[in-house]
């Protein structure tokens, strides 16, 4: 089963980016609250990315779709540990 990350590598460029901004940012500055909120909101959707790519992962090994999409975050975390 082959995965498209390129919309989570994308998500990574976009957070890496608007991490490098922040940290040129002057700490009082209007221009450092734009940026942190774009760090958290690409966290955000970075995170949301990569838990679909591990859910799409995981439905191959486990041995039903439902039980892979009833998880919470961090069991979809704990599970793919253990398939490991």
């Amino acid at each position: 089963m082959a995965l498209n990350t390129e919309h989570c590598a994308r998500c990574i460029r976009t957070l890496e980016s608007a991490l490098a901004l922040l940290k040129q940012a002057e700490p009082e500055s209007i221009d450092y609250e734009i940026f942190r909120n774009a760090v958290v909101k690409g966290f955000e959707l970075t995170l949301e990315a990569a838990g679909k790519l591990l859910r799409k992962a995981l439905t191959a090994y486990a041995g039903s779709p439902r039980q892979i999409d009833a998880l919470t975050y961090k069991d979809l975390l704990r599970h793919a540990a253990s398939t490991i």
